[in-house]
């Protein structure tokens, strides 16, 4: 089974691409169905489906199956998942979506569905069909409460007792993290199961890259940003600063959540804002074709004529 991993810098347009792609593969091959899989970190929280870029076509309806554990929007043949589905105050990291993921992934294959996983976030990719058992052990919440109230000295010791191996491979530097430490102790208190999911050594995950001149990319970044800026992303602003005291969660880590709010404390002015939004969002695109150097990607570059009839062309190809 055939998994399409489709990325790029963030800006450039993968999941209109993708949404594009599923439609021809329908219509060229037997597969019963598409299963889209967001691989981004932020696009998953609910209340930021504007800053984030959170693209659900106006046609898709949230659904529900009883063999998966989140929710996924759909219009019958082609379905989105991992895009607004939790609260801003819930836990999400590689694990949760390896959950999800390799739920999707079962059943499609059942179905004979094909699956693209789509988005910026490289880890999400690169962790997909990564089956260490160190990474299905999930954040411990009474772990964590108890970790609360230690000092640094009560966590290396604890660390030390429960995980003594892990404590001694880290270095110095993560020695003396408490997050790092609790992680360790999270790890030791599991009985990891080192059997492992034959059926996922099965599967071969493609990379489909989309690239674009940067000069382009920082241009359609501004002009994203000024449209969500008009559109409603302050509005969500609002609301999340009303609902939520504690603006440390992961989800306001959301590039433009920072820069929008200080802009409504009156810190920033409009244009301020838009620049600062738009460089970080620049960066965030610099850091992902980073992320992708020198790795086995099959690159298209936008601007080509014809570059989208190569791809197309390419992808049926192999599908």
């Amino acid at each position: 089974m055939k998994i399409f991993s489709i990325i790029g810098p963030t800006g450039v347009g993968k999941t209109s691409f993708a949404l594009e792609l599923a439609w021809k593969i329908l219509q060229n091959k037997s597969y019963t169905g598409i299963d889209l899989i967001s691989a981004d970190s932020r696009q998953v929280y609910q209340g930021l489906e504007i800053i984030s870029g959170a693209d659900i076509p106006l046609e898709f309806k949230l659904n529900h199956d009883q063999n998966l554990i989140y929710p996924f929007y759909t219009n019958g043949q082609v379905n989105l998942h991992g895009v607004s589905i939790i609260a801003p105050d819930q836990e999400w990291s590689v694990t949760h979506f390896q959950d999800l993921a390799w739920e999707v992934i079962k059943l499609a294959k059942q179905k004979q569905r094909l699956v693209m996983v789509i988005g910026g976030t490289g880890l999400y990719h690169d962790q997909l069909l990564n089956i260490d058992p160190v990474l299905r052990v999930k954040p411990d919440n009474q772990v964590r409460q108890e970790a609360k109230f230690l000092e640094l000295e009560a966590l290396q010791i604890w660390a030390q007792k429960v995980n003594p191996v892990r404590y001694e491979l880290l270095n110095h530097s993560d020695q003396n993290n408490p997050r790092r430490l609790i992680r360790v102790i999270e790890i030791g208190h599991k009985n990891l199961d080192k059997k492992t999911d034959n059926s996922f050594l099965k599967l071969e995950q493609i990379y489909i890259g989309l690239h674009q001149d940067l000069v382009l990319i920082e241009a359609k970044i501004k002009n994203r940003v000024l449209e969500r800026f008009s559109n409603g992303a302050i509005q969500e602003v609002r609301r999340l600063q009303k609902k939520y005291a504690n603006w440390s969660l992961p989800a306001f880590s959301a590039l433009g959540t920072s820069e929008l709010s200080q802009y409504l404390n009156g810190l920033f002015s409009k244009d301020e804002c838009v620049a600062l939004w738009t460089l970080h969002e620049l960066q965030y695109a610099k850091r992902q074709l980073t992320w992708w150097k020198n790795r086995d990607v099959f690159w298209f570059e936008i601007g080509n004529h014809e570059w989208k009839l190569q791809a197309f062309t390419y992808i049926l190809s192999i599908c």
